[in-house]
């Protein structure tokens, strides 16, 4: 009787695990079609995220004297300048979004 029951959980388990490898739902699921547009939106939100942490790192370095004048001055012109030109691009992606273009990855590398 014990055995019984281990190999009716066996083949539940079985079951269980091998129903959905076998669907043919399943195929279609794994190739799921993807905007490039808001996979390039979704990155420049977490690079601008990422930028302007270091901003402020760099300001933290500065005030507690670990940069020169220099340095702060050369690196924070850098950073802000990125950080410009990340905005603008996530700007031209939402105006894209909300009049319905789509936005052409050479205008959104141009800026």
């Amino acid at each position: 009787m014990v055995h019984f029951f281990q190999l009716l959980f066996v083949v539940v388990i079985l079951g269980l695990v091998g129903i959905p490898l076998f669907s043919p739902k399943t195929i279609k699921n794994l190739f799921v079609s993807r905007d490039p547009a808001l996979e390039e939106y979704k990155h420049l939100l977490v690079r601008k995220e990422e930028v302007l942490l270091s901003i402020k790192e760099l300001e933290f370095d500065f005030k507690t004297g670990k940069l020169s004048d220099s340095d702060y001055a050369s690196m924070k012109e850098k950073l802000q300048m990125e950080a410009v030109s990340i905005l603008e691009k996530i700007d031209i992606l939402e105006n894209n979004k909300k009049t319905g273009k789509k936005a052409s990855s050479e205008k959104i590398g141009a800026v």
